[in-house]
């Protein structure tokens, strides 16, 4: 065999394990797709937020539901007024991802203070 193919050879045979042991971490839920809706099709923006926010409440606790993903979804009631619903999300981010807590804290002690 010729010596230059051995390294071509592994190459191939490594990126071909790699691509079939592609396994998600975490669950994003359509994230991205809603993402889309909500900035480019505002017509389906309500429907897309509305699945988005069943989405995060069907996967509460569940340890495979992808950080940030409350505090999004806290954001999006936030931005539909709905202040109380938007902390219940951001505290479950909160409980959920420690590396989040210090942003998240003063923003849940500033929305409530505003109650």
């Amino acid at each position: 065999m010729n010596k230059r193919l051995i390294p071509i050879a592994l190459v191939v045979l490594l990126m071909t394990g790699c691509a079939t042991g592609n396994k998600q971490l975490y669950d994003w839920g359509g994230y991205e797709q809603t993402l889309f809706v909500v900035y480019h099709e505002p017509e389906y923006k309500e429907q897309a937020l509305n699945n988005y926010l069943t989405f995060v409440r069907e996967h509460n606790g569940q340890s495979t539901l992808a950080p940030g993903l409350y505090a999004e979804a806290g954001t999006f009631l936030l931005e539909q007024g709905d202040v109380s619903g938007a902390v219940d999300f951001y505290k479950m981010e909160y409980e959920r991802w420690p590396e989040s807590r210090p942003m998240l804290g003063i923003l849940i002690e500033n929305l409530e203070m505003q109650q």
